[in-house]
């Protein structure tokens, strides 16, 4: 009979990655798996009783080593969920190498600082440890790894370009601004306006995810078992249907496993019909918004999640959709229309920075094939890439002046940082108190205008925030 301890008692395991490592262990420690330095005797070997005859330098690469996997019967190795993490955090406790199911292997292929072994079966576990020289042992790099995220996209690549988008310039210029800043944004407008369509182009303006990013969503992806190989490259667009449960929103279940808010590290949140959500789904992103993380709490666990992602909300003016409509009369009552945007409460619309109002386009814009309009700043001739420079210059301005702060973005910056970032000149400020008295403005969304009109400012490439960047902020925040 062979017992086995995994102490600490007290510390809660669960799942299958233990068998390999129990497996390995029960054949270094019975001596049928051994390796020793030449110069070694067999004196020199460990024997405190008759099981235990690990050499010590066969202990010292077991000590190094982190060994995990899912074991068959036949000695076949099956991947487990959460294998980028784990690495991670063998290389933060001090492990020089990793042994994993060659699956899971590929999620930590690009991980610099530890090396990572793939195998598919317990042979190639063995032959692994007992290669004479490690380096000669064939690694898992980014070069075995056929996932399609580590495919670079051009932006040409991208299914939906904004120059598929017949007018609403204001509305692209929203979006723009949303995109260069991390700024939260809901549209409302009449079923057919172009919400929809312009939430699918946001992916193809946004800049790429630098290394840590992809890491910190690549994460969350593996523990969820969706990453599928190396790290992800383009950022999340989580785009869960109205009906959505909040257990699958926010996450949970038996092992605490993450949700579509947390899916959506890093990238964005598209919620279509909002005002059509459960109200309760729609207060749980209320901590999500403010603070960047989801907590997620049960009888015995406790789980936190990273979940800063910029929320596109999209949903209609009223029950019939056509309130804005000058053509198509609205049909619904004022206790209707009241009712039914009451149902996004104000907490929850206080934490979006831009609001944007969409009318119905014109049928010669829509026949139009020049996509030559006047629309706001020519917009209508623009292509996704050409925002997306814009977009990308503003968010590397933004990268440089945080570079040492906890926040990368505008619309993260915190309260103490405020007025550091977003100063205003005497003009600036007496402009801003007359607007704030007349619209009686709260103390939120007084900042939530400091933080647009510095992303109005970086998108023009001034470090000054000027009366012109206020005015910009205070329409997108405010309109008619």
């Amino acid at each position: 009979m062979i017992v086995i301890n995994l102490a600490p008692a007290n510390l809660k395991k669960e799942g299958s990655g233990f068998d390999l490592p129990i497996a390995i262990g029960i054949l270094a420690s019975s001596g049928q798996i051994n390796v020793g330095n030449q110069t070694e005797s067999k004196n020199s070997i460990n024997e405190t009783d008759n099981f235990l005859k690990i050499s010590p330098h066969f202990q010292n690469i077991l000590n190094k080593t982190l060994i995990i996997g899912e074991l068959a019967l036949d000695g076949s190795l099956r991947g487990i969920s959460g294998a980028l993490p784990i690495i991670n955090h063998a290389k933060k406790e001090g492990f020089t190498k990793c042994i994993l199911p060659i699956q899971s292997a590929m999620e930590g292929a690009e991980i610099e600082g530890i090396e990572i072994y793939g195998a598919k079966n317990i042979k190639e576990v063995i032959n692994i440890l007992l290669s004479t020289d490690f380096a000669k042992t064939k690694r898992v790099s980014t070069t075995n790894s056929s996932a399609i995220n580590n495919i670079e996209k051009n932006r040409e690549n991208y299914e939906y370009d904004f120059c598929q988008v017949k007018g609403q310039g204001v509305a692209k210029m929203g979006l723009e601004i949303a995109a260069a800043g991390g700024h939260n944004v809901i549209m409302v407008g009449s079923p057919g306006c172009g919400k929809t369509l312009m939430a699918k182009c946001l992916p193809s303006i946004l800049p790429q995810m630098t290394k840590e990013e992809a890491i910190q969503t690549s994460e969350i992806y593996s523990v969820a078992n969706q990453l599928n190989g190396g790290l992800i490259k383009q950022r999340p667009f989580r785009a869960p249907h109205h009906t959505i449960t909040i257990p699958a929103l926010v996450g949970g279940g038996g092992k605490g496993a993450p949700g579509e808010i947390s899916l959506a590290h890093n990238g964005v949140l598209f919620a279509d019909e909002f005002a059509e959500f459960d109200k309760k789904a729609i207060e749980v992103l209320r901590q999500p918004l403010e603070n960047g993380t989801i907590e997620i709490s049960r009888v015995k666990n406790k789980y936190i999640y990273p979940a800063r992602f910029m929320l596109v909300a999209a949903m209609n003016p009223c029950p019939c959709g056509h309130l804005y409509d000058n053509k198509i009369e609205c049909t619904c009552s004022s206790s209707q229309i009241s009712r039914y945007q009451n149902k996004i409460s104000g907490p929850i619309l206080d934490r979006i920075d831009i609001f944007l109002k969409l009318r119905q386009i014109k049928a010669s814009e829509i026949l139009s094939q020049s996509n030559n309009t006047n629309d706001n700043l020519n917009y209508q001739e623009q292509k996704s890439a050409e925002i997306a420079a814009r977009v990308v210059k503003a968010r590397e301005i933004q990268n440089q002046r945080y570079k040492n702060e906890s926040f990368c973005t505008n619309s993260a910056i915190t309260q103490n940082k405020l007025l550091t970032y977003c100063k205003l000149g005497s003009r600036e400020e007496d402009y801003l108190k007359r607007i704030i008295d007349t619209l009686n403005i709260s103390a939120r969304g007084y900042t939530r205008i400091l933080k647009i009109a510095r992303t109005v400012a970086d998108l023009k490439g001034m470090q000054d925030i000027r009366i012109e960047h206020l005015s910009s902020a205070i329409q997108l925040r405010y309109p008619e």
